[in-house]
């Protein structure tokens, strides 16, 4: 396991909050069938920012001790950020809608 992993997993709670905030946000102020058009831009927004923990580590690492990171690694991060944000937004939008009663059944 990289480098790269142990600091997404310090990471990875905060883009758990992040995700259920945005889907409460969503659910409660943007009743539309098209939500996902509005999430998106963030979603991708916050996983590249919580992409740059990792990306910054591993340059770091490679100036103190020459260990190279493979572009591969940063990638996977990416993707498994922009995948946990979007898994909790959903859960969020569910679960805010079930709230307050605006689930849309199309």
């Amino acid at each position: 396991m990289t480098r790269v992993y142990d600091v997404f997993d310090k990471f990875s709670i905060l883009n758990i909050i992040i995700g259920f905030a945005l889907g409460i946000y969503l659910a409660f102020n943007h009743n539309s069938s098209n939500i996902w058009f509005d999430a998106i831009p963030f979603i991708l927004i916050i996983g590249f920012i919580m992409t740059i923990p990792p990306i910054v580590d591993s340059m770091i690492r490679k100036n103190k001790s020459g260990e190279k990171t493979s572009i591969n690694a940063i990638i996977e991060a990416f993707l498994l950020n922009v995948a946990m944000i979007t898994v909790c937004t959903a859960f969020g939008i569910v679960i805010g809608s079930f709230y307050i009663g605006n689930y849309i059944t199309n």
